[in-house]
């Protein structure tokens, strides 16, 4: 409660709201009792927070372009308001800056989580393949797993699909799906819509019912601390720790208690931006392990390509074939990762693997995520 004095946000304005005398201050009723946020009406969105003491507050999120803040005013209530007069139906994460301060929607309890921090997270209906439909739903639990790798406990989100409760489905294949850098193993449940994307193409029947499992991709220091360097980030799968962790717990894991097939043909790879450096870590050195690999929004840095190619060149001459899919896609406004995802797809032709590539429309972001995703899901275990 200090903290949110401290920003401003429970501090009433004098004559506000009626008081209650047997009340102690911090109990007062205020606007923020009443306040809903965001609000949807006619294609707009409102956002509001009540901070009757700040000075600033500025809107930040993904429904803004890329870079640019939206500044709110303030009520005579305390109560901080900014209208979008258009924002495209898709899902959002957004903070608010108060007095530079970054704090989550405290009225709306849609949330998305990072690695480090939580962002409120708002959801207009349009793109039908990521809205709540009527349809049979699947689950997502939290899974909590010892790994040899690491000195302290790991999560990963696990998706099973609508039936597996009851027991009517077994032997699945399993996709695992990696998050970029910055984001944590709740992040493809979350902003990715990945339960919701593969309910729906499940229930038309484009995509056959699978596991998905959705690892922490960032990996702790020796302190069990999150690192700081990246160490996935490396063009060396077998010093990768995130890559051992995968192959030493995660599979294991995964198999040892889910109803799911151990076969290579039913197991697929994919992964976004720093996901993807993992995706062709492990699903191009592994080939032993995985026969569908797919990789959004990424490609190695220089240093990593040649690493990799040193040392896995020749396995994958002599095993690349026996690849299912090797699927690729980046948006052709993508600040990042052209040039790189380029050099990783001539790589691959150079040693004979045929990768499905394509530019398409999008950038960075989630909403390209969220599309290749419903795109990629139906082409799986064919």
């Amino acid at each position: 409660m200090v903290g949110l004095v401290a920003l401003g946000l429970t501090t009433q304005a004098a004559g506000q709201v009626p008081g209650n005398a047997d009340l102690p201050a911090h109990l007062q009723p205020t606007p923020n009792d009443r306040l809903e946020s965001p609000v949807v009406e006619n294609g707009q969105v409102t956002f509001s927070i009540y901070a009757p003491s700040a000075t600033t507050v500025m809107l930040d999120g993904e429904m803004l372009p890329f870079g640019k803040r939206q500044p709110l005013e303030r009520g005579a209530d305390g109560v901080w308001k900014a209208t979008l007069p258009s924002v495209a139906p898709g899902t959002y994460r957004y903070t608010f800056a108060v007095d530079g301060a970054r704090v989550a929607d405290p009225r709306n309890p849609s949330v998305s989580g990072s690695q480090t921090s939580v962002a409120s997270l708002l959801h207009i209906d349009g793109v039908a393949v990521e809205d709540v439909r009527d349809v049979p739903h699947g689950s997502i639990a939290a899974r909590w797993y010892r790994s040899p790798v690491f000195p302290t406990p790991r999560r990963m989100h696990v998706y099973t699909p609508p039936g597996y409760a009851m027991g009517d489905l077994k032997s699945l294949p399993v996709l695992y799906l990696f998050h970029g850098g910055g984001d944590s193993d709740e992040s493809w449940s979350s902003a990715g819509r990945a339960g919701f994307i593969l309910d729906n193409l499940i229930a038309t029947g484009r995509a056959k019912p699978m596991i998905v499992v959705m690892p922490a991709g960032h990996v702790p220091g020796s302190d069990g601390l999150p690192a700081v360097n990246l160490p996935g980030m490396t063009g060396d799968p077998a010093k990768d720790p995130f890559v051992l962790d995968m192959v030493e717990a995660i599979i294991p894991t995964i198999e040892a208690n889910y109803r799911v097939s151990k076969r290579r043909e039913d197991r697929a790879i994919a992964g976004l931006s720093m996901g993807g450096v993992q995706s062709a870590n492990l699903g191009l050195s592994r080939i032993d392990l995985f026969s569908q690999v797919a990789i959004f929004s990424s490609g190695w840095f220089p240093p990593m390509r040649a690493a990799f190619e040193q040392r896995y060149g020749g396995e994958i001459d002599r095993n690349g074939e026996r690849l299912k899919l090797l699927w690729v896609r980046w948006g052709k406004d993508d600040p990042l990762v052209p040039d790189n995802a380029k050099a990783m797809v001539d790589l691959m032709r150079r040693h004979k693997l045929k990768p499905d590539v394509e530019v398409t429309q999008g950038t960075h972001n989630w909403e390209t995520w969220r599309r290749y995703l419903a795109q990629l899901a139906p082409l799986l275990f064919q």
